[in-house]
């Protein structure tokens, strides 16, 4: 995984805590942010309604012709699956669990959910 500019950091950054903040006000409460292990990060860690959400946030500067959730792989999914287990497994319990991929388009204040799906 390469690691990104100063200007790249800047975008993921305030993408994040526009996530955050939208996350909040649709009611989601949040447990952690930018859990980094050796397996993985994750942006952030949310719960609403019993269940816990693993939130990969994706934020370009402008709409393009393809979505920022694009970017969201099967691998990717794998390594924030065995990141989520993690977080778990240092809590000692286990709930349902989710898996967003929150789209930030600066450009537009636009914020969106792309995926919403159970983990298992």
């Amino acid at each position: 995984m390469s690691k990104p500019t100063s200007a790249n950091k800047q975008i993921g950054d305030r993408g994040e805590a526009m996530a955050a903040q939208w996350l909040q006000q649709q009611g989601y409460t949040l447990l952690d942010r930018n859990f980094r292990r050796r397996c993985g990060e994750i942006d952030i860690i949310a719960a609403k309604g019993g269940v816990t959400y693993f939130v990969e946030v994706k934020t370009r500067r402008r709409n393009e012709a393809f979505r920022p959730a694009d970017n969201v792989d099967a691998r990717k999914r794998q390594q924030i699956a065995k990141t989520a287990a993690q977080w778990f497994a240092e809590r000692g319990q286990e709930t349902a669990s989710g898996f967003l991929t929150v789209e930030v388009l600066l450009d537009r204040q636009q914020i969106a959910v792309a995926e919403d799906f159970l983990l298992g």
